[in-house]
C-alpha cells in the first residue's frame, strides 16, 4: 500500500490526521509560516486552515470537490482546498493520511505580504475625498473590516494597479454611478475600497467565466471574509468595478458555500469584465435586494446577452426589483446595441474615424444624447486601458 511516511509532515503532528506534502512543496509552506510568524493576518489564517485538516475535511467550507474529477489515477480521494493567497490540492490516502501534492500560490500573494509599503497590499483600506475634493486618499485596514456605518459603500477594484490610492481613482468614480445623484453622503463619509494588486486586468473575453479567474482567488478568499464580517451592517452595497466583478463573484460563491446570507445588502457591476449572470444567480442565494440595474456593461455584446440570460430568474425572484417594465427597456436597448457594429467599429478602426462613424449610428437611432452617450462609454474605456 503507498504511504505518505517519507514526505514532510507538516501539521498533526501530535493529534488528529497526518497531513504531509511532496518535497518540492516544502519550502514553499515554510514561507507561508514565515509570514505568519510576522503576523500577517491571512498567512495566519491560512497556516491556520491547513492545520485544520488534521480533523478531516467533513463540514470544512473552503474545502471542494471538483465535479466529475473527485479521484486520482489510483482512486485516491481528491479535494481543493482554497486559503487566503493559494489553492492546495490534497489527496487522501487508503492509510487516512492527506498529502498535499499542490499548492497554486496566488501571482500577488507574497507581494501582499510585504510592510515596506501599505498603498500596495492585498485588502480593503478606507477611502475619503482629500482637501481638494478631487481625489481619494486610501489607509490600509490590518483587520479587513469595513467601517461600521448603515449604508456604507465598498468599492472592489479591478487589478493592474500598482497602489491602492490608484485603484481608488478610478474605481470609486465608477462605484458612484450605482448611487446615481445621491453621492454626497459618501462624499462627506467616505467608502471602502477592497484592493487587489497586480500588473494585469481581471477577465476578458477568454476568462469571461469569473469561477475560474485564478489569479483574484486570494484577493477573493479576503473580500468573503469582509463580507461575513459586515452581515449585520444595514444597507452595505458592494460594487464592483471592471475586473473587480471576478474577485466579487469569487467571493459570493465562497459565501454561498458556506451558507452565510447577506439579507439587506445588495451588489453592482460597473462594466464587468466576467459574467454578469453568475454573479445575478449567486446575488439571489444570498439573499441580496437587488435594484433594477445589476451591472452596467456598456457596449459589450456578450454582457448584454449574458444578463439577459437572467431576466426571468429576475422577474421571479421577489428579492430583485427588476420588473417588466424595466426589461422591455433594457430589451430594447440591448436590441439597439447588439444590431449595431459599433463595438466591432471601434476595435477596427480607432480614434477620430470610428468616434465619426459611432456617432453618426447613435444619431440616427436616437438622437444626439445617444451619440454623446456611447462616445462617453468608450471615453471611458480609453481612460482605463492607458490610466489618463
Amino acid at each position: 500500500m503507498s504511504t505518505t511516511q517519507n514526505l514532510p509532515l507538516i501539521a498533526g503532528q501530535r493529534a488528529g490526521k497526518p497531513i504531509r506534502c511532496v518535497t518540492a512543496l516544502e519550502p514553499v509552506f515554510q514561507r507561508l509560516q514565515q509570514a505568519a510568524r510576522r503576523n500577517h493576518y491571512w498567512a495566519t489564517i491560512a497556516v491556520k486552515e491547513l492545520n485544520a485538516l488534521t480533523t478531516g475535511v467533513l463540514g470544512k467550507n473552503n474545502v471542494y470537490v471538483r465535479p466529475g474529477k473527485s479521484r486520482t489515477k489510483n482512486s485516491n480521494e481528491l479535494y481543493y482546498v482554497f486559503l487566503p493567497g493559494l489553492k492546495a490540492t490534497v489527496v487522501r490516502w487508503p492509510d487516512d493520511q492527506f498529502c498535499i501534492t499542490e499548492l497554486n500560490l496566488d501571482d500577488n500573494y507574497f507581494r501582499a505580504t510585504e510592510w515596506s509599503d501599505d498603498a500596495t497590499r492585498m485588502g480593503l483600506y478606507r477611502a475619503s475625498l482629500r482637501r481638494d475634493k478631487r481625489s481619494w486618499g486610501v489607509e490600509h485596514v490590518p483587520d479587513s473590516r469595513i467601517l461600521k456605518q448603515q449604508g456604507r459603500l465598498v468599492a472592489v477594484a479591478d487589478s493592474g494597479y500598482e497602489r491602492a490610492d490608484d485603484a481608488a481613482r478610478y474605481t470609486i468614480p465608477g462605484a458612484l454611478e450605482f448611487l446615481g445623484k445621491n453621492t454626497a453622503g459618501i462624499r462627506e463619509s467616505g467608502c471602502d475600497l477592497h484592493f487587489t494588486p497586480g500588473q494585469k486586468r481581471l477577465g476578458g473575453l477568454l476568462r469571461y467565466n469569473p469561477l475560474e479567474v485564478n489569479t483574484s482567488r486570494a484577493s477573493a478568499v479576503q473580500l468573503a471574509a469582509t463580507m461575513e464580517g459586515a452581515r449585520d451592517i444595514k444597507n452595505v452595497s458592494w460594487v464592483a468595478d471592471f475586473g473587480g466583478s471576478a474577485v466579487l463573484t469569487q467571493a459570493m460563491q465562497i459565501l454561498v458555500n458556506k451558507g452565510v446570507k447577506l439579507k439587506g445588502h445588495t451588489a453592482y457591476l460597473h462594466r464587468p469584465r466576467t459574467s454578469p449572470a453568475k454573479a445575478l444567480r449567486l446575488a439571489h442565494k444570498l439573499e441580496l435586494t437587488l435594484n433594477e440595474s445589476f451591472a452596467n456593461t456598456g457596449l459589450s455584446l456578450r454582457g448584454a446577452l449574458s444578463q439577459f440570460s437572467v431576466s426571468g430568474a429576475r422577474l421571479n425572484n421577489e428579492r430583485d426589483l427588476y420588473n417588466r417594465g424595466y426589461h422591455a427597456r433594457a430589451w430594447f436597448k440591448g436590441t439597439v446595441a447588439m444590431s449595431t457594429p459599433v463595438g466591432v467599429v471601434a476595435t477596427v478602426m480607432g480614434g477620430a474615424q470610428a468616434m465619426a462613424v459611432v456617432g453618426s449610428i447613435a444619431t440616427a437611432i436616437g438622437g444626439v444624447g445617444v451619440a454623446y452617450s456611447i462616445g462617453q462609454s468608450l471615453a471611458e474605456d480609453l481612460r482605463r486601458r492607458f490610466k489618463l
